[in-house]
């Protein structure tokens, strides 16, 4: 039952071990996944030293007879019916005979055991089991063993869920600890502007009508298919729920900040209302309006619990508890397992949370949904990221889950005592932020609907701003301020994120800011493998910033096969990014196109794409941040190949699309795809990319413009090809280099057409127009190995002619501007790439040229390391980079 990964992870043990020991400086990964769709194999395992007290126990789900396979919610793959027919137990123990110091469950019916007590350092076995519901026959797993490092002894551990359900009894109302805080809130605000101008509001919301199950929007549906009107049907009546739902919420709110019995009268009315609402009707039945209802229902029985009769109580309880059934019925020996189930980790875990909580006392079943619930946010939370403070799916779709990150690290803490706003990656969230989207200038321009935020939009502005009220991070008030003082219209007092102002409202708070001008211009977001190097990040706005992408996640949920992908931004801008358009998760477009290798400023070979799904992964093995060179090594060497997920051939199916060649997907036999990528003073990018196939291929490296026109330019020389972009922001020009002849192909068309059938909107609520954009490809004749040398230059004057200094056996030297640039562009010799300055006193070296700088000769420590040389003052500062994994290849191994 604990199948393996059919590319064993215990290579990396080895190729880590290698690392750690310092033998290379290059690790090559040879697993077929990361991190899986479900979980393929337990964890952890194979003596790793966990970096934790405490881990959480995970292993693989079994059906009673084969590993639970993949099925979320929204999708087309049926779910298996026998899921809900196992159940699991483990054992833990420091020996392996299990007879010291051991630890065994009771059973449960989910395949994640988060240890809430620390254990002691030293060596630590454990084990699973499991049984048909209703037998006393267990199958146990093989002995798994880790170990506990001393250095965290002292590391606060999350309590069991015993004292977290006993936390929830008493008397209502039970949520947000009203029932102990309520007083303390209500006195808290009496002078709050911020409640008074949110009361205002809550007079005015009593006087509109009761809303009727009717849609948001009308689409016309005609000569679209059967799958198309069920996804327009869905977009009519998608924000139904909220529509209906925020206002019971608001006015609860309102009446705990006041104890005016109007607003909670009248939020019972509204919730009489909706709670008579068909939990199978149209307006409140898939999975975003029934859980928005769902929350609803459960504010108000919580809040207004004296205010009902026993009848109402009743009713309230029913209604409660069909539609939690609805979501918890398909979670445990499931969701739990899932990388990320987007629906239920972005909204219905919330409602499920607050429904849960509000009935806890009153429905027997609601105790296990709490159970689990806890367990599953012990265990996974964050899910599409580890420490780095990152997200994998981009900043696009990060904004769906904003509210769910701040209500359950609420609500959870509530329960716990735990601060979730102090776990690592929560306390590096403020540079992902600051990082991948400054205020002022474009995101990362990567991932689904990253184009709805090409500035920052109000669901950032909020989120950043709540974080301030749990964080003392003077870079994010830094960076919050200068939100509040550029959109200012945003603030309007009746966000998402008011009652969590309110609940954490301290009248005379002071925060100090710290402008980021001296933090490192580069930073490395390993976890979800993205890279920011910035010209100057407190003024992004104004001037160059840079990203590489190359994720260990691969392209699962909202993240796109861009492996080995940059974007470029000036003055706020996107100059070079992703193209296409968000219209569905998986249309024609979507799964031609804009999810694609081909919408990327990433390489294809033989024109076909990344794969789609986690075996199409990337990672970044060395970053570099310097005074005036900025650097960043990806690797997508895994990232090619037929498709291989289930989940996204299913996709494909459903809109009867094949993934071949013909439509960009199959076996391109690349075995190496390494990019190396420089941002240098002055306005210069550079580009060098090795490249292996099994056998020869044909290149194709590729330019797009979200934004902007691409004119090619005429090449005497057939191993270069050059093209500009007209920008109103000054002028940019690329050249690329080979060692042999290429052929270039500019054009403003999408490899399968964008039509917003589905009339998307923006975040300002407007249909989205659809306008073809443009792309540049640079095609290689058949080689085997190959390499590209890219320089693109972004200025507001004008761009330098690049001078070729020599050209000796596929070592090319170049100068542009004051940048000397040397780099062996034949595949079939090692590998070097030198960049030097001497006017700003900088070297960046990789491969095997010699090393001069400053009238001296270097050595690097390890060999094929990356070396950064630069003057600090009177000294020389020597920074040396090596491969080093992400933490999923450290810790999460078979």
């Amino acid at each position: 039952m604990t199948r393996k990964n059919s590319v064993t992870l215990a290579l990396l043990f080895i190729a880590f071990s290698a690392f750690s020991q310092q033998q290379s400086a290059e690790i090559k990964l040879t697993a077929e996944k990361l991190h899986s769709r479900v979980r393929e194999w337990p964890y952890p395992v194979n003596g790793i030293t966990v970096p934790t007290n405490a881990p959480a126990l995970l292993w693989p789900a079994t059906n009673g007879k084969e590993m639970v396979k993949p099925m979320e919610s929204g999708s087309e793959v049926p779910e298996d019916p026998n899921i809900g027919n196992v159940r699991y137990k483990i054992m833990l123990a420091s020996d392996i005979n299990f007879t010291k110091d051991l630890l065994t469950s009771s059973e449960q019916r989910w395949a994640v055991y988060p240890l809430h007590q620390a254990l002691k350092s030293g060596k630590w076995y454990w084990k699973y089991a499991y049984a048909l519901k209703g037998s006393n026959q267990w199958t146990w797993s093989t002995v798994y063993d880790f170990v506990v490092d001393a250095k965290y002894a002292n590391q606060k551990v999350s309590p069991p869920i015993t004292e977290v359900l006993k936390r929830n009894e008493g008397s209502h109302p039970l949520l947000w600890d009203m029932n102990r805080i309520g007083e303390d809130f209500y006195r808290n605000n009496l002078e709050n502007p911020e409640a008074k101008k949110f009361i205002a509001f809550a007079e005015k919301l009593m006087l509109a009508p009761l809303p009727t199950e009717q849609p948001q929007r009308v689409i016309d549906t005609t000569g679209k298919n059967k799958l198309e009107k069920k996804i327009i049907i869905e977009r009519m009546y998608h924000g139904f729920g909220d529509a209906v739902g925020n206002p019971v919420r608001n006015l609860c709110i309102a009446y705990q900040l006041t104890k005016d019995k109007r607003f909670i009268l009248d939020a019972k009315r509204r919730a009489l209302n909706i709670a008579t609402m068909n939990p199978d009707g149209l307006a409140t039945g898939d999975d975003f309006t029934s859980g928005a209802v769902l929350e609803a229902l459960g504010w108000f029985y919580d809040a207004g619990y004296d205010f009902l009769t026993p009848e109402e109580k009743q009713a309230f309880k029913n209604i409660i508890t069909i539609r939690a059934r609805r979501v918890y019925n398909h979670l445990p020996n499931r969701f739990e397992l899932h990388v990320s189930d987007n629906h239920v980790w972005q909204i219905t875990l919330r409602n499920l949370a607050i429904a849960t909580v509000a009935v806890i006392n009153d429905v027997p079943e609601a105790k296990e949904w709490l159970t689990y619930m806890y367990e599953v946010w012990s265990a996974r939370f964050p899910v599409l990221g580890t420490t780095d403070g990152g997200w994998h799916e981009g900043n696009g779709y990060f904004r769906v889950n904003f509210k769910s990150i701040i209500y359950l690290s609420q609500m959870f803490g509530d329960f716990s005592g735990v601060d979730y706003f102090k776990l690592p990656w929560m306390e590096n969230l403020p540079y992902y932020m600051l990082y991948t989207h400054p205020n002022g200038a474009a995101s990362t321009a990567i991932g689904d609907m990253w184009e709805n935020i090409p500035y920052i939009v109000k669901g950032e502005a909020w989120f950043a701003d709540a974080l301030t009220y749990k964080m003392n991070n003077p870079y994010l008030n830094w960076y919050v301020d200068g939100i509040k003082r550029d959109y200012p219209a945003y603030y309007h007092g009746t966000d998402d994120f008011l009652f969590f102002r309110l609940l954490n409202y301290k009248p005379n708070r002071k925060l100090s800011s710290t402008s980021p001008e001296n933090l490192p211009k580069t930073r490395k977001f390993g976890d979800v493998g993205v890279v920011a190097m910035h010209e100057d990040l407190a003024n992004a706005n104004k001037t160059l910033s840079s990203y590489l992408f190359s994720s260990p996640f691969g392209s699962s949920g909202h993240g796109h096969a861009s492996q080995n992908a940059f974007t470029i931004n000036f003055k706020g801008k996107v100059i070079f990014g992703g193209t296409g358009y968000y219209s569905n998760f998986s249309d024609k477009h979507n799964l031609l196109y804009y999810r694609t290798s081909k919408a990327y400023n990433t390489i294809l070979a033989d024109s076909l794409n990344q794969k789609i799904g986690e075996e199409g992964y990337g990672w970044i093995p060395r970053t570099i941040s310097g005074k005036h060179i900025q650097y960043a090594l990806g690797d997508a060497s895994n990232a090619y190949g037929e498709i291989k997920s289930d989940f996204w051939l299913n996709r494909f199916k459903q809109i009867n699309i094949v993934p071949s060649k013909e439509n960009g997907y199959g076996d391109s036999d690349v075995t190496l795809y390494r990019r190396h990528m420089l941002q240098l003073d002055g306005g210069y990018i550079v580009l060098y990319d090795e490249l292996e196939a099994k056998n020869p291929v044909k290149w194709t490296t590729q330019f797009h413009c979200p934004y902007y026109t691409i004119e090619g330019e005429n090449s005497a020389n057939a191993k270069q090809q050059n093209f500009i972009v007209k920008t109103d922001l000054g002028n940019v020009t690329a050249s690329v280099f080979a060692n042999s002849p290429l052929k270039m192909k500019v054009h403003n068309k999408f490899f399968e057409a964008a039509v917003n059938w589905n009339k998307v909107t923006n975040d300002e609520g407007q249909i989205k127009e659809f306008k073809d954009q443009w792309h540049a490809g640079i095609t290689s004749e058949l080689k085997q190995k190959f390499r590209y040398l890219t320089i693109i230059q972004i200025k507001d004057g004008r761009t330098e002619v690049i001078k070729t200094i020599s050209n000796n056996k596929g070592l090319s030297q170049l100068q542009v501007g004051d940048w000397e640039i040397k780099a062996q562009l034949d595949g079939e010799k090692p590998v070097s790439l030198q960049v030097s300055n001497k006017t700003v006193q900088s070297l960046f070296s990789y491969g095997d040229l010699p090393i001069s700088f400053q009238g001296k000769n270097y050595v690097p420590k390890i060999k094929s390391s990356s070396v950064l040389l630069e003057m600090d003052g009177s000294t020389v500062s020597k920074q040396e980079a090596i491969d080093e994994l992400p933490d999923v290849a450290k810790y999460d191994k078979n």
